[in-house]
């Protein structure tokens, strides 16, 4: 064997490794791919409602609750404290943005709750049916 041909097969064997590498990367890239869409398939929040909705309602339910005692603490007075408000002028007035992230909390809680509603409505009715 001359040295031609023998640098002929090494060149031969490292454009077959090539190509085996390019192949196997174009597999992994296409099996990303699907995992990739396989997870987003199955994380999506209809996917998640859809499988479990009585879940899906309890924590919408929770997480209302409490985003509404965190936007309006229902802390009540004793009696002698609530003299002394009566008796004291006003000092604090909330502030406009305090005020506009309450009202988007209270929408957002409606239309959380609406929603999962919907979703549990939905299955009781194909449950039913």
């Amino acid at each position: 064997m001359t040295t031609n041909e023998h640098l002929d097969g090494i060149q031969a064997r490292i454009e077959d490794l090539q190509n085996t590498i390019a192949e196997k990367e174009e597999q992994i890239r296409q099996r990303a791919r699907h995992l990739k869409e396989d997870l987003q398939a199955e994380l999506s929040p209809l996917e998640v409602i859809k499988k479990h909705p009585l879940e899906a309602a309890g924590t919408v339910l929770a997480v209302g609750f409490l985003l509404g005692r965190a936007i309006k603490p229902s802390a009540k007075p004793s009696s002698i404290e609530a003299a002394d408000i009566l008796s004291a002028p006003p000092v604090h007035h909330p502030s406009p943005a305090k005020i506009a992230m309450g009202t988007i909390g209270v929408d957002i809680l409606r239309s959380a709750k609406d929603l999962g509603f919907t979703y549990l409505q939905r299955y009781l009715d194909r449950k039913i049916r």
